[in-house]
């Protein structure tokens, strides 16, 4: 039989081991807690290295995007800079003949010609120029300047006179301008007026003005297949170089085979001055102006030149006459930029 004193120590040595046990517990419970809350703030730390880790990564393909953009608007800026360049140096060769074609109708005015003095005058006050003049000879370069403004600005009154009219088949070019000027309004109008995000919608007025001005540039004024493809000249070209040529008669007399030879250049003047002032200035994407500098005007080299500029008193010059318009964007601006350079005949200034 057991005894009770033994009975009662198994009783205590199993207490004992029961609360042993039950420490035991305790600690592995504390330690799955402490390992639960470490598994707690390692997600936690994961979660944030994971939203940090998408933030780089954004901030990545932004930086890329950017990287991109900024390409794209180098290149843009490269590829503009050089359509300006070429727009600007083909303009200017094209002016460049245009002028020696003037020089070449007006004719040196030797002493085999013979210049009407007195409706020259009348072109100077007509063109604001007080100056006065005493004998060809000595005036030589005046006159010859006024007559290539008179002949630039008679063409182009010509031209405004035929883009006002319609009717003809060979109104077909002031057509064509009449039609692109509605439709230029009524883009702009539905980019107003409608609702949409369409890019194409802000730069269509500007693409279509070019091709369609490159297009006139190109055929404008060209001659007409007729029956059987046989071509005549243009009925504007064909009139209005009769006219030109009296109207050049009745200022200063040619005679012979100089006669001959400037009135060959009418038609070539009158295309050529319509085509660089109505067509040629609006195919640049921003479209070109011109100025005619006014009398008494402070000379700047910077853009103007001119056949009796003196470089030992250039400080001391104005203009007397604008014979050919400066060319450009935003003229009326400080940082204006400026294409084509004022061709002006100087005069000392007044002190």
């Amino acid at each position: 039989m057991i005894s009770i004193r033994q009975y009662q120590n198994n009783i205590e040595l199993q207490e004992q081991r029961i609360n042993q046990l039950q420490q035991f517990l305790e600690l592995k419970e504390n330690k799955l807690q402490n390992l639960e809350k470490e598994k707690e703030e390692l997600n936690a730390e994961n979660d944030n290295l994971h939203q940090k880790n998408t933030n780089l990564a954004n901030q990545l393909e932004n930086i890329l995007q950017q990287n991109t953009i900024l390409k794209d608007d180098v290149s843009n800026i490269v590829s503009n800079e050089n359509i300006d360049q070429n727009y600007i140096i083909s303009l200017n060769n094209d002016i460049s003949e245009l002028n020696d074609n003037l020089k070449k109708y007006v004719t040196d005015l030797n002493q085999d010609v013979i210049v009407n003095m007195e409706e020259i005058k009348k072109l100077l006050l007509l063109y604001k120029c007080p100056i006065k003049i005493t004998n060809q000879k000595d005036d030589q370069l005046l006159i010859q300047a006024v007559l290539q403004r008179h002949i630039i600005e008679t063409i182009l009154s010509y031209a405004t006179k035929y883009f006002q009219s319609t009717g003809q088949h060979y109104h077909l070019e002031a057509n064509i301008v009449n039609k692109a000027s509605l439709l230029s309004i009524l883009l702009t109008n539905i980019s107003k007026y409608r609702t949409g995000n369409d890019e194409i919608a802000h730069v269509a007025t500007t693409k279509l003005r070019q091709h369609i001005y490159s297009i006139l540039n190109n055929r404008g004024f060209a001659n007409i297949y007729g029956e059987d493809h046989i071509t005549y000249e243009h009925p504007f070209i064909a009139y209005h170089k009769e006219e030109l040529n009296k109207t050049m008669s009745e200022l200063r007399i040619v005679k012979g085979q100089e006669k001959l030879a400037s009135e060959n250049l009418a038609a070539i003047i009158i295309c050529e001055v319509v085509k660089i002032f109505w067509f040629r200035l609006k195919v640049h994407e921003s479209v070109v102006q011109y100025v005619w500098v006014p009398y008494n005007v402070k000379v700047d080299e910077m853009f103007m030149e001119g056949s009796n500029l003196d470089d030992n008193d250039e400080e001391n010059l104005c203009v007397g006459l604008c014979y050919f318009p400066l060319i450009g964007r935003d003229l009326t601006l400080i940082d204006k930029k400026v294409f084509v350079s004022a061709k002006v005949f100087t005069k000392k200034s007044l002190k």
